[in-house]
């Protein structure tokens, strides 16, 4: 227990670094700490695949990591010149030269290439890369003159996601600690025995807090309150959504593993495990909060001025 406390001690203190960084100086700073995520993330997930894919196909996925992340950086920030982000159309170039590349290998080497590796090669570049690419679109979000007036921009989107992940996992865990022997009834026994019902409602508590803490600590921070009996619930619908990515994707997560017969992807972070194990959640809490300020930018703000 001490020493996973000591690793989510490190980890929080990285990420609040690399934050501070985006904030103070450039959003490049924390696309270096996706970049990390994805190159490691990438090779614990190809090693663990190790048995399915032959040689060729792992470093191709590997490179597949190390481009990517950069390229989406670079071609979103491209929006400082015109306010628009141009990273998903990087990443959907990269990953079609990813898959007709797989499938070339699979016609020249057909004799150790199976269909069944390409499919594992192809979800090797999504989990976790290309889902990371989303991450990268949320750091280099355009700031639009509505958002501005109301704070609603990159760094409190940032800020969302690695608030809302983390206190979802902490709520879920204290629940469960202290009310799992009162309602025992498991959210997935044959996925995950130890997650329970009564610990996912405590994640969608600490979701729903966590979006109320993130309101008054950042509201203060650029001196708004402004409409505040309509922005609160929306933060809250924020961290509750958010929580309930986060909880989706420790399932994801533990559905993998079981499928591979490993009890976690790396030794990185010592009562974690690897990089995955810790970013399981994060990654689908990016998709969630994300579309919810897709959602707000384009559908809320410009109704009320």
């Amino acid at each position: 227990m001490k020493t996973r406390v000591i690793s989510g001690t490190a980890y929080v203190a990285i990420v609040l670094t690399f934050y501070l960084l985006k904030v103070l100086v450039n959003d490049f700073f924390f696309d270096a700490l996706i970049w990390f995520c994805a190159i490691v993330g990438t090779f614990e997930i190809l090693r663990a695949t190790k048995e399915k894919t032959n040689k060729a196909q792992r470093v191709t996925v590997m490179i597949f990591s190390i481009v990517t992340i950069p390229a989406t950086a670079i071609a979103d920030g491209i929006n400082a010149f015109d306010g628009r982000q141009y990273g998903l159309h990087m990443d959907s170039i990269l990953f079609f030269v990813l898959a007709v590349t797989l499938l070339i290998m699979l016609v020249l080497r057909h004799e150790e290439t199976s269909l069944e590796s390409v499919g594992v090669s192809l979800f090797s570049a999504v989990y976790p890369t290309l889902l990371l690419t989303l991450l990268v679109q949320a750091n280099h979000v355009p700031l639009l003159e509505q958002a501005a007036k109301y704070a609603f921009n990159s760094d409190l989107l940032i800020c969302f996601i690695f608030v809302i992940s983390p206190a979802a996992d902490c709520f879920a865990f204290f629940f469960g600690k202290l009310f799992g022997k009162i309602c025992p009834r498991k959210l997935a026994p044959k996925l995950s025995p130890k997650k329970t019902v009564v610990g996912a409602i405590g994640g969608l508590i600490g979701g729903v807090i966590g979006g109320g803490v993130i309101y008054i600590c950042y509201n203060l921070a650029v001196g708004s309150f402004d409409m505040m009996g309509f922005w609160l619930p929306v933060y809250f619908v924020i961290g509750f959504l958010g929580a309930a990515a986060t909880m989706f994707g420790d399932l994801v997560e533990s559905c993998i593993k079981r499928k591979l017969d490993i009890k976690d992807m790396g030794k990185i972070m010592p009562g974690h495990g690897g990089v995955l194990d810790r970013i399981d959640g994060t990654l689908f809490a990016t998709m969630a909060v994300y579309v919810c300020f897709v959602v707000v930018r384009m559908f809320v703000l410009p109704f009320i001025g």
